[in-house]
């Protein structure tokens, strides 16, 4: 019996999966891709494959905290 082979794409999300799975439309995908501090992506064989990891990461540093040293209104 073979053991399975790890495909070098394994971490990675198509964009249009990424989009559908993320509950979120391919034009807004795009969008946030070009930010100028955008949602990695990587370009192969004719497609943008999206980082899980990195788009976890690029999430988690667009997160907004309260300022504790503002008044509230």
């Amino acid at each position: 019996m073979t053991e399975p082979t790890a495909s070098i794409l394994d971490g990675f999300a198509e964009e249009s999966r990424f989009a559908a799975d993320n509950g979120i439309s391919l034009r807004t995908s795009l969008r946030y891709r070009n930010m100028p501090d955008g949602l990695p992506f990587l370009e192969f064989g004719g497609k943008i494959f999206i980082p899980l990891a990195g788009a976890r990461d690029w999430l988690n540093n667009r997160v907004k905290r309260r300022n504790p040293g503002r008044r509230a209104a």
